[in-house]
């Protein structure tokens, strides 16, 4: 009877102790370097001509005056459009800069910054897409703020921060379009289907329950799929045919639940964020140009 306590109080410590380290994965992960992702785009061919921009760092209060470390870089021509790229999860901004051309191309000046808890941020805690649209929020109030209310902005997410840019509709900003490339739902979906793939999907609901108690968050708030579901603001998805990270299913679930126009980009041979690699910088304008074209006042 006392080896079947001791053995039950085993596992019971050991069950908290992996549900707290699981959750702490999510809230506080290890993030990259700016360096380190420049090296990564560098050797991935990614980076593109973005030395040979102009840029002007600053920095924006997000949620409840969270510093947000930003890079405005500018196009060669003067224009009045702007696009707010958001970086995944563990990257930073140096994360979004194999979009820079692309946009740049379409004439748009771009911006891109640190994601709270990522990058020159102060550490913090990360839910992938709730708070983090609450600083996107105060961004794009920034942008309107510091280059006129006449402007046009579109938002631009990888995984994580396509999250980000789906969530924020529902604090209805003034955007004029949202580019969502391999974006998620639902986080508590994803880390549950996750989980089950590992075959240890039981741990879904402590790991949720420990972020809730030692991180103040809720995974099941961080859901695109609600934020969609009232906005008409139109939605370019984009999504590698062979993600198994998070599935293409995601993408198409979203394009589904939006109120207003939306279509998805499947795109064959390419794993997580690896669209704009598989498909190359200009296939890639190509497909952002067209969406842009039907959607353009």
């Amino acid at each position: 009877m006392i080896a079947a306590v001791i053995i039950v109080a085993v596992l019971l410590v050991l069950y908290a102790g992996v549900s707290v380290f699981m959750a702490s994965s999510i809230a506080r992960p290890k993030t990259m370097t700016l360096e380190e992702e420049k090296n990564w785009e560098e050797e991935h061919g990614l980076w593109g001509d973005f030395d040979s921009y102009e840029k002007e760092d600053y920095t924006v209060a997000g949620k409840d005056g969270y510093i947000l470390h930003c890079a405005l870089i500018k196009t060669s021509v003067k224009t009045d459009k702007y696009v707010i790229i958001s970086h995944g999860f563990r990257s930073n901004r140096y994360g979004c800069v194999k979009y820079v051309d692309v946009y740049a191309d379409l004439g748009y000046n771009c911006i891109i910054y640190d994601v709270r808890g990522h990058g020159e941020n102060k550490k913090t805690t990360v839910t992938l897409g709730n708070y983090e649209s609450q600083d996107l929020k105060a961004l794009i109030d920034d942008t309107y703020e510091r280059f006129g209310e006449d402007i046009t902005i579109g938002l631009h997410g990888e995984s994580m921060g396509s999250s980000i840019s789906l969530n924020v509709l529902k604090y209805e900003p003034k955007v004029d379009f949202v580019v969502a490339d391999c974006g998620f739902s639902n986080l508590y979906d994803l880390i549950s289907s996750g989980y089950k793939a590992m075959h240890v999907g039981f741990l879904t609901p402590s790991v949720n329950l420990t972020c809730r108690v030692l991180y103040k968050f809720n995974m099941k708030d961080t859901s695109a799929i609600d934020a969609v579901k009232n906005s008409e603001v139109p939605i370019c998805f984009i999504h590698g045919a062979n993600d198994d990270f998070i599935p293409p299913y995601n993408s198409e679930k979203l394009s589904s639940a939006c109120a207003g126009h939306s279509i998805v980009h499947k795109v064959e041979g390419a794993g997580h964020a690896e669209s704009v690699i598989v498909l190359g910088k200009e296939k890639y304008r190509d497909i952002v140009s067209e969406f842009l074209d039907i959607h353009s006042n």
